[in-house]
Order: C-alpha cells, then structure tokens, then sequence
C-alpha cells in the first residue's frame, strides 16, 4: 500500500475517532487500530494528535472556506451577493453532518483548532483585510454604519445553527417537516428576508 493511501486511512479514521469523543477525548492508539497501523507509524506520518487533528479540520473544511472567500472577494451588487453568500454557506454546512458535530466539540475544547484554521486561511486570502472588504460591500449598499462583526455573526448564526438545532426539532416535532426538497430553498430565503429588513431596512429608517 502506498504512503498516500496509508496516510488517507488514518485521516479517515481519526475522523472517526474525533467525530465520536472530540479532541480531548480521542486516543491515538483507537485511531492507529481504526485504521490498521500499528502507533508508532501513527507518530511517524503525523507526529501528534494537535496535528492530526487539525489535518482532520483543515481536509474537512479547506474547501467550504475557499467557496466562502471567492464570494468574499466579489464584485456583485449587495443583495445578489448576500444571496449567494447565504446559499453557499446554508448548503455547505447542510451537506456536511460532521459540521455541527466539531463545531459542538471546539467549544468545549481546551485548545480550540477551527478557530485557528479559519484565521489561518483567511489571513492568507485577504492579507488580514477580510473586514474591510465586508465594510466595503456595507458601505456600497447605504449601511455604511452597520458593524461588519456583527454582521457576520448574524449571517454565519443564521445559516450554522439550523444545522444544530434540526436534529432536535426533528425529534419534537416530527422530520416530515423539515426533510421536503424545498427546506433549504426556504431556509435561505427567510435568512436572506431576515437580513435584508433586519438590517438593510432597519438601519436606513425603513421599518
């Protein structure tokens, strides 16, 4: 077996394994027996379990970040951005189940990676002006005055948390209700209705 196909075994199964316990709570020796290496080739390809694991993150996430950056760095008109911003963000989580999973594990973590990872990839994108940009796309659309923080917060809030709380509801209430083809569409129409008079109409005096 190949030195790449090897190491694509121990990713997959310290996925697995971090998935299950989080960082804290996972052990390298499962991870070694989850993916039939025996540990001290474990150590060899990957040295410690931080940098196992934030090659788990990095593998997992590397590509919704680099989706959200390209939208980042557009030129669009304000609304037509946000929409798209929100579809690509909706629907990228959605289509990752392990999303929610680390992110539940990181805030409990003693030493949290995601954040590190995130921080990492865009400062290598935008060069640290990753607000400003977000300030910019505000200003163009006449609420210059909004924070670009909170904007973000809002609009990242808004598309994570559906994907904590739907198991939940699902149980409550029922999964016929949130498992019709059309969910997502109307999850991100009512994100982008919420923003767009929460914030936009809101902050010029509309409402």
């Amino acid at each position: 077996m190949t030195i790449k196909k090897v190491k694509q075994q121990i990713i997959t199964a310290a996925t697995k394994e971090f998935l299950s316990w989080g960082f804290d709570g996972a052990r390298m020796q499962a991870i070694a027996d989850k993916a039939g290496v025996n540990k001290a080739l474990l150590h060899y390809y990957f040295e410690s379990k931080e940098k196992l694991y934030y090659l788990v993150l990095k593998t997992a996430f590397s590509d919704l970040i680099e989706a959200l950056l390209e939208i980042f760095g557009s030129e669009e008109d304000f609304e037509p951005w946000l929409k798209r911003l929100i579809q690509r963000l909706l629907r990228e989580i959605n289509s990752r189940p392990q999303f929610s999973r680390f992110v539940i594990w990181e805030l409990n973590a003693r030493k949290r990676q995601l954040p590190r990872l995130f921080q990492e990839l865009l400062q290598e994108r935008t060069q640290g002006r990753f607000l400003e940009r977000i300030q910019a796309k505000l200003s163009r659309a006449g609420v210059g005055d909004y924070p670009a923080e909170q904007f973000m917060l809002n609009v990242v809030s808004l598309c994570m948390y559906p994907s904590i709380a739907r198991p939940l509801l699902e149980q409550v209430l029922g999964k016929e209700l949130f498992s019709g083809p059309d969910f997502i569409v109307q999850r991100e129409e009512e994100i982008f209705q919420l923003i767009k008079h929460g914030i936009l109409k809101r902050t010029r005096g509309d409402i």
